[in-house]
């Protein structure tokens, strides 16, 4: 029988013991318990983070590996986890992500029992603090936003996605020129070989004020960028791709700028 575990739960954290305690209790309460925990820590004092595993109700039943490494951006901390990685299913749940329910793994265990799925997505909650408000991502259509190129950004964030590990090591990981959007290329490189299944449960809740948010004409640049690249839109699909792109950054700017002007 292999000793190989079904997921590989990988947290990544800097400098937030309190985000990392808030991802640490929601995979306590897991009910299904066949997953490993690695841990890349890059904050400056780590004993916090490895007293809360030593303390933790996952010792025991739960493989534990715990790494620190020189802070150099949260994407290589992230191929850094992958490395380290020996599920078969890889989920990235850095500090301050939690998984939306006790039953979250069960439930994906589920749906990756017996089939050959590569990779799957599901809706998150997102808290923004700003506006005390806490909503969940709308149904995502895969094949329609495919037909666009992908082109309005509306990707599942890498806390909705799981995929097997051994497909986000055949893409190279997580490629750091994307200093704002490398999950973002990262998927829509693993889209052009294999399409996912869809969940349509909640999956994880987060909190918005990542970097991404703070620079967000960037992370639409970078966006953009990806996409050319890796799907290398031609003729029509190219221009479908522009119209989209900049359609949808105007929405976000004039939103933007609503919210800006209500606060005055």
């Amino acid at each position: 029988m292999s000793d190989t575990k079904l997921f590989s739960i990988i947290t990544v954290v800097k400098d937030d013991p309190e985000g990392f305690a808030a991802s640490l209790n929601s995979l306590e309460e897991q009910t299904h318990r066949d997953f490993e925990f690695v841990v890349i820590d890059s904050s400056s004092g780590p004993a916090a983070v490895t007293q809360m595993l030593e303390d933790s109700g996952l010792n025991g039943d739960i493989s534990v590996r715990y790494q620190w490494c020189t802070p150099n951006g949260i994407y290589p901390a992230m191929n850094l986890g992958l490395d380290n990685a020996t599920g078969k299913f890889t989920y990235f749940l850095n500090a301050g992500d939690r998984l939306h329910a006790p039953s979250i793994l069960e439930k994906l265990a589920q749906k990756l029992d017996g089939k050959n799925t590569v990779w799957l997505f599901g809706p998150v909650e997102i808290t923004d603090h700003v506006r005390n408000k806490t909503t969940t991502t709308p149904r995502w259509d895969y094949q329609k936003e495919k037909k666009n190129f992908f082109a309005r950004g509306l990707f599942p964030p890498h806390q909705g996605t799981i995929a097997s590990t051994q497909s986000l090591r055949d893409l190279g990981g997580f490629d750091p020129k994307y200093s704002i959007s490398a999950d973002y290329a990262l998927f829509l490189r693993l889209s052009q070989v294999v399409d996912p299944q869809e969940v349509n449960f909640s999956i994880a809740h987060f909190a918005t004020g990542g970097i991404s948010t703070h620079k967000w004409r960037e992370s639409f640049r970078q966006f953009h960028e990806a996409r050319t690249q890796i799907l290398r839109p031609q003729g029509i699909g190219a221009l479908r791709e522009q119209l989209w792109t900049r359609w949808h950054f105007a929405q976000v700017w004039i939103y933007r700028e609503l919210i800006a002007r209500a606060r005055r």
